[in-house]
């Protein structure tokens, strides 16, 4: 049994869960919070690691700090102060999505508090590539305005097309079953698609140092694979790592191989 603790630092709420001399961080994307990894954070832990997932601000049990004038750094700010107090001698970072652009954001201006980098399924704006798409967002309006089909939409856009339906199924209940039990505000998604629209990238790319692999699904379609590529690029000494068949939720699709591509990451690390 893995312990797990839910905990507040400044308004901004994260969970732990398991020990170890070594720590691995969590961070989730646009509108999700740390409930969204669907016990990912778990699997991870029994491997011998602290585990630890942020809420970002607006969301989970972080939706009571405020959004206002919202920007990546600030953000990458909260990360910060929770990894000095819970893992003051580094840990492993793992963002997906708009938590990909927080984690890059971390590793450029506290490298001290990171010790390897990966980025999952990101973008930048500096890419001057197709980010989010259209349909992307439509399926996240749906789904806030409690639209009877609004988590099928987010599944079909989400997960690759060779996710079998049973699992597909299973997703979109998981979902509906965190989204509906707290108050998501319209508003608070504004403001973290605002942040991560104007994240520019350039400079924080430049300045990682850290061992750091570009995680892509070569079948997203929420958010185009060729701003994995860019990254990659930018992040000097940078690994890419492509699954196959994965859409965005790589996690959901395949927690298998991407539980593995983490622990080689760190088990490479010195």
């Amino acid at each position: 049994m893995i312990d797990t603790k839910d905990l507040t630092l400044h308004g901004i709420g994260y969970r732990v869960s398991g020990c170890g001399p070594q720590a691995i961080v969590l961070l989730r994307g646009l509108a999700r919070w740390s409930e969204h990894w669907i016990g990912f954070d778990q699997h991870l832990a029994r491997n011998g690691y602290k585990v630890i997932s942020i809420d970002n601000r607006g969301f989970g049990r972080s939706r009571g700090a405020s959004v206002k004038n919202l920007d990546v750094p600030q953000m990458a700010e909260d990360v910060a102060a929770i990894l000095t107090k819970e893992a003051p001698s580094g840990a492993h970072v793992v963002g997906v999505s708009l938590g990909g652009m927080i984690a890059i954001t971390l590793a450029a201006t506290k490298p001290q508090l990171v010790r390897s980098l990966m980025v999952i399924n990101s973008s930048v704006s500096a890419s001057r590539l197709k980010r989010l798409s259209s349909r992307a967002m439509l399926s996240i309006l749906s789904l806030l305005l409690r639209s009877k089909n609004g988590h099928k939409n987010l599944a079909d856009i989400l997960l690759g097309s060779k996710t079998p339906l049973e699992r597909k199924q299973q997703f979109i209940e998981s979902w509906q079953k965190i989204d509906f039990s707290n108050d998501i505000k319209l508003a608070h998604l504004w403001a973290q698609l605002k942040a991560a629209r104007r994240f520019n990238g350039v400079s924080e790319m430049a300045a990682v140092r850290c061992p750091s692999r570009v995680v892509k699904g070569a079948a997203d379609m929420f958010v185009d694979p060729r701003n994995s590529d860019f990254i990659h690029k930018c992040i000097k000494d940078s690994e890419l790592i492509t699954h196959p068949t994965a859409g965005h939720e790589i996690v959901f699709e395949d927690p298998a191989w991407l539980e593995k591509t983490i622990m080689e990451q760190i088990s490479a690390c010195p």
